[in-house]
């Protein structure tokens, strides 16, 4: 399998400035943050949490900060020597490709039999139910999802780029990923660009290789690029440089973000997990709980390392799939098969499991978790990890029938 080198570009690499230690580099990893509750977006001040309680907590959480720091640095730093046999605790049981074209080859019988054979099961045209409404373009959508399904494994990363990466170890990659998420909910962001920042930053990684001291640089830079691709009013560079706390100047951030987009070809046309999500939605009645839990669900998907190389739509049908059984909804039934892209039980298993996996284990993403345990979110985080630690002492397994 091929790996990153050092190719020749237009623009100098600004997450490689020593290329002979970059191999070896044994710096610590650290993250660089802004950890005051209140960001300055243009004129405005963004509170880091919308609601008064939420509020008084994080000025708790402020005090035991310095407490907390050196345990923090240990943290980082055991992340940063982590062996190379613990690098990938739960291996992908199929990996990506080395290029786009190779995937979309391998999967295109798959891919053909999913959307071209006749189904083995009925379903309702719900959609035709939006024909009055223009926004929803129930003419054209069925077209809009096949190409989406198209465009999803064009644009998946490596699904083993953390094992030749040797600069980047899983756990540091947790605490990147959970940094991201805090910047992200601080400016208020949509659920949108955190996928895509995430998936700029391991389909950059699957390429070419980072300094352990540059890696907050990539997110920042990926966080940069998705916000001006999703948002309508996107935070400016000097917000960016200012959340990593004087980490990052802002002509460095500029020039992150032209080379990322160069070794991207500029390609951001990323079908974002919650489209499908929200197609799914459609079969479900739109059940405000359902979605709120699969949203959840789903953006474990996009933080935790395990999920790599894995579709986004058959991750958005599992998060559904474990969302309606905890609401005690068992059935999964055609509608829901056909509006998740033609995912049956067996199709979402691995999936499945490996999210009760997830949520039976220890915290490993702290601001994920804290972030969906505001009520803004209904607590979701702290009322699956109960759910499914009920589920697993009673010795079931998220796909009985009834649970």
């Amino acid at each position: 399998m091929a790996t990153a080198g050092y190719r020749h570009h237009a623009i100098a690499s600004p997450f490689v400035t020593h290329p002979e230690t970059s191999l070896h580099n044994d710096k610590p990893f650290t993250i660089r943050a802004d950890e005051r509750s209140e960001i300055r977006f243009g004129n405005d001040i963004l509170p880091h949490e919308e609601n008064e309680n939420e509020h008084n907590q994080q000025q708790l959480q402020l005090q035991q900060s310095h407490t907390q720091q050196h345990s923090q640095q240990d943290k980082i730093q055991e992340a940063a020597l982590e062996s190379d046999e613990s690098r990938r605790m739960s291996m992908l049981k199929r990996a990506a490709p080395e290029s786009s074209s190779e995937l979309l080859e391998k999967n295109q019988l798959q891919d053909s039999k999913k959307m071209k054979v006749e189904p083995d099961y009925t379903w309702d045209d719900l959609d035709t139910e939006d024909a009055d409404d223009p926004l929803m373009v129930s003419e054209y959508v069925n077209e809009i999802f096949d190409y989406l399904h198209e465009l999803e494994l064009k644009t998946l990363p490596d699904a083993n780029y953390l094992h030749w990466q040797r600069n980047f170890r899983p756990k540091m990659r947790s605490i990147l990923v959970d940094w991201m998420v805090e910047v992200h909910l601080k400016f208020r962001l949509l659920p949108e660009t955190l996928y895509l920042a995430i998936n700029i930053m391991d389909r950059f990684m699957s390429r070419e290789t980072v300094q352990v001291d540059r890696l907050q640089l990539l997110a920042t830079g990926s966080l940069f690029i998705a916000a001006k691709y999703e948002e309508v009013y996107s935070p400016s560079v000097k917000n960016y440089a200012y959340v990593t706390d004087g980490g990052f100047t802002e002509d460095e951030i500029l020039q992150a973000e032209r080379f990322i987009l160069e070794i991207l070809n500029f390609d951001m046309s990323y079908p974002n997990p919650m489209n499908f999500l929200r197609r799914i939605s459609k079969a479900d009645d739109y059940d405000v709980q359902a979605r709120t839990i699969g949203k959840y669900l789903l953006e474990i998907t996009a933080v935790d390392h395990k999920f790599i190389g894995y579709l986004p739509s058959l991750c958005a049908g599992a998060a559904m799939y474990i969302a309606r059984k905890m609401l005690g909804k068992f059935d999964w039934n055609g509608n829901l098969i056909h509006y998740s892209g033609g995912y049956k039980e067996s199709d979402l298993k691995e999936i499945c499991e490996m999210l009760m996996d997830y949520l039976i284990s220890p915290i490993i993403h702290e601001e994920f978790f804290k972030k969906y345990a505001s009520r803004r979110f209904m607590k979701v985080s702290i009322l699956a990890r109960q759910w499914a630690k009920k589920v697993t002492r009673e010795e079931k397994n998220i796909m009985d029938p009834v649970i």
